[in-house]
């Protein structure tokens, strides 16, 4: 019998931060901060969206934009975070966070950020044109085929 899915999933925000496209080999357009996780991490050794958990309490905006700080050293106000969509993701493989809700939210990186990895091997700016190069989760392919609809 394969149990149902709980009413609460584990609520995680997950956040773009997008710069305009600096003039890159291949093309320009706009760019998404990515991130390589730790081998070891749970999903390890893919890329990602900064993220995390949201706390009891507190919005997408506000846990994307806290998590963007923790792992990245970017500050961001949560009031300009633009929700741009949520995925459910089952994962049986993974007992700990089976049931996931990830919710979206984009935010213009300020002026002269320089993200730093945190939490995680490296980070990078890539046009978000090109993330289909990179190995992601697969709820991450879903959010990156709803922030390339956001940013045509």
């Amino acid at each position: 019998m394969t149990p149902s899915a709980p009413k609460n999933r584990i609520l995680i925000a997950v956040a773009a931060l997008v710069r305009s496209g600096q003039a890159v080999p291949g093309g320009s357009g706009p760019e998404v901060l990515i991130a390589l996780r730790h081998p070891k991490a749970i999903r390890g050794g893919v890329w990602e969206l900064p993220g995390g958990k949201a706390s009891a309490g507190e919005s997408a905006s506000e846990a994307a934009a806290r998590e963007l700080l923790e792992e990245t050293g970017v500050d961001v106000d949560p009031a300009t975070g633009r929700e741009l969509g949520t995925v459910e993701q089952d994962d049986p493989t993974l007992p700990a966070e089976r049931w996931l809700r990830l919710t979206l939210v984009a935010f213009e990186a300020p002026p002269g950020a320089v993200p730093q990895p945190l939490a995680a091997v490296e980070c990078r700016w890539e046009r978000i044109t090109a993330l289909d190069r990179y190995e992601w989760p697969a709820a991450n392919r879903t959010l990156n085929a709803i922030l390339a609809d956001a940013f045509r």
